[in-house]
């Protein structure tokens, strides 16, 4: 008699990227075969909008009748612990990003009491993509597509409040217990490692190393969810 194999049960994840970014920034990662992934876009905020509100919002499509796992890269690891506020993930993995206010580099903190982020000109991001190229050395050139590219939400309403968001959140308001795993570069510029407590290091890892060493950050994607 033949004996058939349990096929692993599906399990959905729900990337949410960077500040700025879409599905193009996970397009080198890879995940278990038995992952169904989908890429969370980010939305226009309303005026004045609280994170809490505008979360539930972002994540209205997640089907909770299904297990799922939430993974979150920079701000988006910020909106994923503020999604445990309604959310029960099987499990939260944070890329890149901050645990608490406490994970800050000091100069955020100083530069949120400061409001000195008030007077940055948002505007001009949202023209950056129309810049005329053909005037600019190739490796500028290079630069500004991958920038138009990676980061193609850049309406300056949504860079104001989420630079705000950034700057004042003290930490995830839900202490959830659902398990939490940190994955994070030794050479994140933003959120420099020394002030990162409990995460799996990547040697060499920038901020965005899910695209400069996506193989070292898959592999322990592949571990983690195979845990589960």
């Amino acid at each position: 008699m033949e004996v058939s194999q349990l096929q692993p049960m599906t399990l959905n994840v729900y990337l949410i990227p960077g500040m700025s970014a879409g599905r193009e920034s996970f397009e080198a990662l890879t995940l278990p075969d038995n992952c169904s992934a989908t890429v969370i876009p980010w939305l226009l905020p309303k005026a004045k909008e609280p994170l809490a509100d505008y979360v539930k919002r972002m994540l209205v499509s997640i089907d909770t009748q299904a297990p799922f796992v939430l993974i979150g890269v920079s701000f988006g690891g910020i909106v994923a612990q503020e999604a445990l506020n309604f959310l029960r993930p099987k499990a939260l993995i944070l890329i890149s990003t901050v645990k608490s206010d406490l994970e800050k580099p000091t100069w955020m903190r100083w530069a949120y009491k400061a409001r000195i982020h008030k007077l940055l000109p948002y505007y001009i991001a949202g023209h950056l993509a129309h810049k005329p190229l053909h005037m600019l050395p190739d490796l500028w050139q290079k630069r500004w597509k991958q920038y138009d590219y990676y980061l193609p939400m850049r309406h300056p309403e949504y860079l104001s409040w989420g630079v705000d968001q950034v700057l004042k959140w003290k930490g995830p308001t839900d202490n959830a217990e659902v398990p939490l795993f940190h994955i994070h570069g030794d050479c994140d510029d933003l959120f420099p490692l020394k002030n990162i407590k409990d995460a799996e290091v990547i040697i060499g890892g920038p901020h965005i190393m899910i695209l400069t060493h996506a193989k070292a950050v898959s592999k322990l994607l592949a571990r983690i969810c195979q845990e589960l």
